[in-house]
């Protein structure tokens, strides 16, 4: 990690509680708006187009507050974005939970994206500087927690759907937040280097490794994006119930939640780089995949074999983007990730549920994939080490 010198006072476990219940909590209540995108439209006539505005009204609210709120957690206010991002995710919760017009879910989805931008650079940010020698491994396990918010939101989807109506899970995971907050409160900031004024992480962008990084990044975010809508309604489409998208959303995740730490640690080992580009490319040849194969469990379980990959991959890009900048600049720089990972999300949603509803599966998962070998190779050959970088690693 460039400049990242200064020793850093290593974390205790009990102070990251409040970030892994941060990182749990919002991450089951976004799983159950994926799990009931289809209920949208079955329940509410939504169609395609509108299903992917409301995602990617998300996905844009997540952009502006992670570029402009994340330089905030480089200056020890972690613990504020924490709070005000759960606050904020309550108010979003309870407006899903009582909205039956476009209008209301388009707000609720935007305030929800904007507290996931709040929380999401802070909580890495401390993640990293908790213990800088084994960053990737702790980059598996906060995206192990991640993941397992996941598996369990589309559970409590089901569950509370089948109590009362699809409005209910959105009520319920507003009260697993509110009963959060204690523990939230008491959130307190790492120990690393801070900057001593508000920087604009936009100044990043000029760094070649930087822009590199963040190719990889919106290479395997073309992959989410576009995951989001067009899988979940393929399911539908091939005859699956809601509880059968759920059960299928909590399945493919086990194996991401296993492997990310091992992940992490073989990344760390071998090089994020090598590691980023690996998960870009097996996951574009599984996308493909997605549009050949026929019948409902075929392609689950391929899906099941992709998140085997993921689990391995997904801590690399944010490995990349941690060690191309120093100490001070941690959060600006995953803020940054974050709105390329939204920004890169709302496009891939909308453009791509509009291929989806105006052609078919095969052709959409095939425009999925190359898009993502497009944005790999750039990341590829930007990140590429300078000569002088190479003899340092080999005098080392």
């Amino acid at each position: 990690m460039r400049s990242m010198t200064d020793p850093v006072i290593s974390t205790r476990t009990r102070t990251l509680i409040p970030y892994y219940l941060t990182t749990f909590a919002m991450s089951s209540a976004l799983a159950s708006v994926f799990a009931l995108v289809a209920e949208f439209r079955n329940e509410l006539g939504f169609s395609s187009f509108e299903i992917g505005l409301i995602i990617s009204c998300g996905y844009a609210a997540s952009f502006v507050s992670s570029i402009v709120l994340a330089p905030l957690a480089d200056r020890g206010r972690a613990p504020v974005l924490l709070r005000f991002g759960v606050s904020l995710g309550v108010a979003a919760l309870i407006i899903l939970g009582i909205g039956t017009e476009l209008w209301q879910f388009i707000l609720g989805r935007a305030l929800f994206g904007l507290a996931l931008g709040a929380c999401g650079p802070a909580v890495r940010r401390t993640i990293i500087l908790s213990d800088t020698d084994n960053f990737g491994r702790n980059l598996g396990r906060i995206g192990s927690v991640d993941v397992a918010g996941f598996v369990v939101g589309p559970v409590v989807a089901i569950v509370f759907n089948l109590i009362g109506d699809f409005h209910t899970p959105f009520l319920a995971m507003a009260v697993v937040l509110i009963c959060i907050m204690p523990a939230i409160w008491g959130a307190q900031a790492d120990q690393g280097k801070r900057v001593a004024s508000y920087e604009n992480p936009i100044t990043l962008l000029k760094e070649r490794k930087v822009l590199g990084a963040l190719c990889m990044v919106a290479a395997y975010w073309v992959f989410i994006g576009a995951f989001e809508p067009v899988w979940v309604m393929e399911l539908d489409a091939r005859g699956a119930e809601q509880w059968q998208i759920g059960l299928a959303l909590t399945l493919i995740c086990f194996p991401i939640a296993f492997l990310a730490p091992i992940g992490g640690t073989m990344a760390q080992k071998y090089g994020s780089r090598l590691w980023s580009m690996g998960l870009i490319i097996g996951c574009s040849l599984i996308a493909v995949s997605f549009g050949f194969v026929p019948g409902l469990i075929p392609l689950i379980a391929i899906t099941f074999v992709d998140a085997c990959f993921e689990g391995i991959g997904f801590t690399a890009t944010p490995m990349m983007v941690s060690e191309a900048v120093s100490e001070d600049r941690q959060a600006a720089a995953q803020g940054l990730l974050v709105s390329v990972s939204v920004a890169i999300a709302a496009v891939a949603t909308l453009g791509f549920t509009w291929l989806y509803g105006a052609t078919d599966d095969t052709t959409t998962w095939l425009t999925i994939s190359v898009t993502m070998l497009i944005f790999g190779g750039l990341g590829w050959v930007l990140s590429k080490p300078s000569h002088l970088e190479l003899n340092q690693e080999d005098n080392t």
